[in-house]
């Protein structure tokens, strides 16, 4: 049941993304306006909803749903954004400043890389044919 709800959450979460970035999309704008968007909004609900609606819902499954899957699939960000709040709360200053910086640093790093090995990957598979 646990897997279902999440599922659930995720197809909601992951439509309210994409209908998010086709009604905020604007092809003369340089700057990715949807993925902002959804990463400030999602961070925002996710900020609520782990003081304030989890503790109102009472259905283990129904939390899963909406902060897992609803707000897990609209935006990864969120939950970044929650733990280093989290962290900032227990006053582990320290590891939540190394883990703000080094996921930033890493995720651009892991990006790039991922982007050269897909052109290397692309230019060798043409290079095949």
């Amino acid at each position: 049941m646990k897997i279902l709800a999440v599922a659930w959450g995720g197809i909601v979460g992951a439509l309210l993304r994409f209908w998010s970035g086709l009604f905020l999309f604007n092809p003369e704008s340089s700057f990715p306006f949807p993925t902002f968007f959804v990463n400030v909004v999602g961070s925002f609900i996710l900020g609520w909803f782990v003081i304030y609606g989890a503790k109102k819902i009472k259905n283990n499954n129904m939390i899963l749903a909406l902060q897992t899957g609803v707000i897990g699939s609209f935006t990864t960000f969120s939950t970044f954004n929650t733990e280093i709040v989290l962290l900032l709360e227990e006053q582990y200053y320290k590891t939540a400043i190394l883990y703000f910086t080094t996921s930033a640093i890493t995720g651009v790093i892991a990006i790039y890389l991922g982007m050269k090995v897909g052109s290397i990957t692309r230019s060798k598979a043409g290079a095949e044919q």
